[in-house]
C-alpha cells in the first residue's frame, strides 16, 4: 500500500472494496458532508472496470484526499490506469466544492507526481481539463505541467520525467 503525505494531507490508496464503494456514491472513510463529489463514482467505475480485466496496479490507481486536521476526506486524486507502452499514464483529480480553494488540489498532484516519476515505468504524466476550468488548469500549471494542445473544449498536458 503506498501512503503519500505532505504534512497537510495523505493521499490514501483505495483497494479493491473502497473502490465498489465509491462507484456507488458512498465513501469507505469520514468525509466533508459534499464528498464524493460527481466525477468519484464515475473515477470509482474505472478502477474497478481495471480490476475486472486484471489491469490494476498497486500505487496506480485513486487515492483519497485526507485532510490532517481532521482526518477527513475532501477530494480524491490519481491515475487512470497504469503506465501504457510509451510510459505515460494520466491522472485525474477533483475536490468536494467546501475544499476547494485551500491548495488541497495542487498538493495531490505534486504527491501523486513526484512518487508517479520515481516510478521506473512511468516517465511522463498527463492531465486534461475544461477550457473553462481555470481552477484546474493554475493547479497543473503550478504544479510543472507544460500545455500540449488544446481544442475548444478540452486542454492537455504532460509532466515529463527530467533526465539526468
Amino acid at each position: 500500500m503506498v501512503l503519500l503525505s505532505d504534512g497537510v494531507i495523505d493521499l490514501v490508496p483505495v483497494d479493491p472494496v473502497q473502490a465498489q464503494e465509491l462507484a456507488a456514491g458512498r465513501c469507505p472513510l469520514p468525509a466533508v458532508p459534499d464528498y464524493p463529489h460527481a466525477d468519484t463514482a464515475a473515477t470509482a467505475r474505472m478502477l474497478r472496470d481495471g480490476l475486472g480485466i486484471d489491469n490494476w496496479v498497486p500505487g496506480f490507481g485513486i487515492y483519497l484526499i485526507v485532510r490532517r486536521d481532521d482526518g477527513l476526506v475532501v477530494g480524491d486524486a490519481g491515475f487512470h490506469t497504469p503506465p501504457d507502452l510509451r510510459g505515460s499514464a494520466e491522472i485525474g483529480y477533483g475536490l468536494a466544492p467546501s475544499a476547494r480553494g485551500f491548495g488541497f488540489a495542487s498538493r495531490a498532484v505534486r504527491l501523486l507526481a513526484q512518487w508517479g516519476l520515481e516510478q521506473p515505468s512511468l516517465s511522463a504524466i498527463i492531465a486534461e481539463t475544461d477550457t473553462g476550468n481555470l481552477a484546474s488548469i493554475r493547479v497543473l500549471e503550478a504544479c510543472g505541467f507544460v500545455r500540449l494542445a488544446g481544442g475548444t473544449d478540452r486542454i492537455r498536458y504532460r509532466l515529463q520525467r527530467k533526465r539526468g
